[in-house]
């Protein structure tokens, strides 16, 4: 397992690369802030299409905030 810690102010980020029971492999994201932990899972067969769209959402235009997206 290999583990990354991220500071950013008063979040703390977590990336962590595991290997499920049966063999698979995924990345767990999680999120420290405030008292509160959110975590992501994303398998090894969806990193590509995960850091894609993490890009195209970098280079998109912002949404203003409170506005639904979809």
């Amino acid at each position: 397992m290999s583990t990354e810690t991220l500071q950013c102010g008063k979040r703390i980020y977590l990336f962590e690369s595991r290997i499920t029971k049966n063999g698979h492999r995924y990345l767990m994201i999680t999120e420290k802030s405030f008292g509160r932990l959110s975590k992501v899972m994303v398998f090894h067969d969806h990193f590509e299409m995960f850091q894609a769209a993490l890009e195209r959402t970098m280079e998109a235009e912002p949404v203003p905030a409170g506005t639904a997206a979809g």
